[in-house]
């Protein structure tokens, strides 16, 4: 499943709760509600068919990744003092 940030881009938008519900119902997971905007986990297949019943409202594809830090080589040491 692909994650989706979704915000309203108008003011006749519809309501957040009922967004919430319409996403729901056709086949999203609501992740997080922050600030009126709502993150939502869904099948990439099935994004139009949610876009299409949350009018009033636009989204884009979260693209937000981690990424562990480089352990430096006085890092790699004491880990491996402890491992002895």
């Amino acid at each position: 499943m692909a994650r989706f940030s979704f915000s309203p881009f108008t003011t006749d938008a519809i309501p957040l709760a009922a967004a919430r519900r319409a996403a729901t119902a056709n086949g999203a997971a609501v992740v997080r509600v922050i600030a009126g905007s709502i993150l939502l986990e869904v099948q990439p297949s099935r994004i139009a068919v949610v876009a299409a019943v949350m009018s009033g409202w636009k989204y884009s594809a979260e693209r937000k990744t981690a990424r562990a830090p480089e352990r430096t080589p006085l890092q790699r040491a004491k880990l491996a003092a402890k491992e002895r």
